[in-house]
């Protein structure tokens, strides 16, 4: 009877360990695949930052938002876009995918470059500010479509 019950236990703990290697360190995946699932969890995260910030400069634009407010706001989400690239730099890489993960590091940062240069536009009313603001928009979406094709080949 106890050898019995000795086995049953050891049976069910040998089930339950299974499970749990299948549940939480899935021997199955990939270094690219588990790339692949972070990178997609820090674009969303931009994602929703630049959507977020775009909302409050419309709000700006419709002049529901004054200068000094939006310089706020701005200081507010560039800390975050901070944070956002310090995460992505942390991301543990496959070598053949560097490049890909600084293209994301890249694009953060010129699209905090360009709030950054928005904010000097809104203290200064320089329109140099706002050019630059504009270029660096552009650079970050550049940069965007190289991790996006990534993305887009690793479904």
């Amino acid at each position: 009877m106890k050898s019995k019950k000795s086995l049953l236990g050891i049976l069910i703990l040998a089930a339950i360990v299974s499970i749990g290697l299948l549940v939480f360190a899935n021997p199955f995946k990939s270094n690219t695949q588990i790339f692949t699932e972070s990178l997609r969890v820090l674009v969303s995260k931009s994602g929703d930052l630049t959507q977020n910030y775009q909302e409050e400069v419309g709000k700006w634009n419709m002049k529901k938002l004054d200068n000094l407010t939006m310089i706020t706001i701005t200081d507010r989400y560039l800390t975050q876009f901070e944070e956002l690239e310090n995460e992505a730099k942390a991301l543990n890489v496959p070598n053949e995918y560097e490049n890909i993960r600084d293209s994301f590091v890249s694009s953060v940062e010129s699209e905090a470059s360009s709030y950054d240069h928005f904010k000097n536009y809104l203290i200064s009313g320089n329109k140099a500010e706002d050019q630059l603001s504009n270029d660096k928009l552009s650079l970050a979406f550049k940069q965007e479509l190289v991790y996006a094709d990534f993305l887009s080949k690793n479904r």
